[in-house]
């Protein structure tokens, strides 16, 4: 069977994550796998992980949904291809693919929903999706809220499939790396709290650092990812006098080795389609802190396999962040309930669920 995935690129999130380990997975079981991709890759990528042939790879640069050369050009390349299924990520890719495939008369098109995007999507996006959905085979929904926000903006239900997310767990197995500590200025005697994700703000990065200012002790905020909030968040970081105890530490290619040198994983957010990055913490055996983001309760379930507090509220997430800091005992349970729930959610089961379709 021959499988082709189609995404914007490959830079660093999750969706890219997620394309990444499933073309490695179906490799590994023998599928002959093509990737499309419709935007240049930039300096910071996942493609170095993607086990895919460079021949195999095809870069098409999509300038605009009324270039009529791009369009020509795509079709070509799917004719020519003629994938047995089509695997589309992000809303760009996912117009672009289901119109191709139907010109192309492809009929095994399907289309991931990676987040609730009720405050993303334009009204044009959405008149484009409940034209298109006709067009694909399965929408995935990444969780329930996902699909719960589509179906509220006029997607039907029949045509909804919910797969969670997966991970490769066992790239998660990390041994913490002290040298890596020292590097980014962390001693030896210091608490160490991460977050990872776009400096947007559905993140929720300003609450956690107001939250994180109220902690007494040694203790260090580490902040993975970049976006339009990062001077903003800087400065409220100076503001609140911790700018010396958060490390900004932009995109990184070594999220499991950072996660290995944490304590406490927390993820703030206002709202998530799922949250790999939770997964990922997950499978790296570390306690978890959330907010009560709906997609949340697919992986946590709150004093059994993490804390979930509410969105917003700085207090509450500080009284939980500072308990769980406090209480070693708890930070053992937390973590060793989420190793086990993480299980559920391997790549090689999201690949099976998919193929199953």
């Amino acid at each position: 069977m021959k499988a082709l995935f189609c995404i914007n690129n490959l830079g660093v999130g999750g969706a890219e994550r997620l394309v990444v380990d499933d073309i490695n997975e179906m490799l590994g079981r023998g599928y002959s796998v093509r990737l499309l991709t419709f935007k240049k890759e930039s300096d910071k990528t996942l493609s170095g992980e993607c086990k895919i042939e460079k021949a195999d790879w095809r870069v098409i640069p999509f300038s605009s949904l009324l270039n009529v050369v791009d369009w020509i050009k795509i079709y070509s390349y799917v004719k020519k291809e003629k994938p047995d299924i089509v695997l589309s990520h992000l809303w760009f890719s996912n117009v672009i693919t289901r119109v191709t495939c139907k010109i192309a008369g492809i009929k095994n098109v399907i289309s991931f929903e990676h987040n609730v995007y009720d405050t993303v999507k334009t009204k044009k996006m959405y008149w484009l999706d409940r034209f298109l959905q006709k067009w694909c085979k399965k929408i995935i929904a990444v969780s329930s809220a996902v699909k719960a926000s589509l179906i509220e903006h006029g997607i039907r239900e029949s045509r909804i499939t919910v797969v969670n997310n997966g991970i490769d767990i066992l790239k998660y197995n990390k041994s913490p790396d002290l040298a890596l500590k020292e590097k980014i200025g962390i001693s030896r005697d210091d608490f160490v709290f991460l977050t990872v994700g776009r400096l947007i703000p559905q993140k929720g990065i300003d609450i956690l650092l107001q939250a994180f200012a109220k902690l007494q002790g040694s203790s260090v905020l580490l902040v993975v990812g970049q976006g339009t909030e990062e001077n903003n968040l800087k400065e409220l970081a100076q503001e609140l006098g911790v700018s010396e105890r958060v490390r900004f530490l932009g995109v990184r290619n070594d999220v499991p080795d950072v996660l290995a040198i944490s304590d406490v994983f927390v993820l703030a957010s206002r709202y998530e389609g799922l949250g790999i990055v939770v997964l990922e913490a997950m499978a790296s055996r570390k306690p978890i802190i959330i907010s009560d983001f709906e997609a949340g309760k697919d992986m946590i379930v709150s004093g059994q396999n993490g804390l979930v507090v509410q969105k917003e509220s700085v207090e509450e997430l500080f009284e939980v962040m500072n308990k769980i800091m406090s209480n070693s005992v708890l930070r053992e349970n937390l973590a060793q309930k989420a190793y086990e729930k993480v299980q559920e959610f391997s790549i090689k089961e999201h690949v099976s669920k998919i193929l199953s379709l």
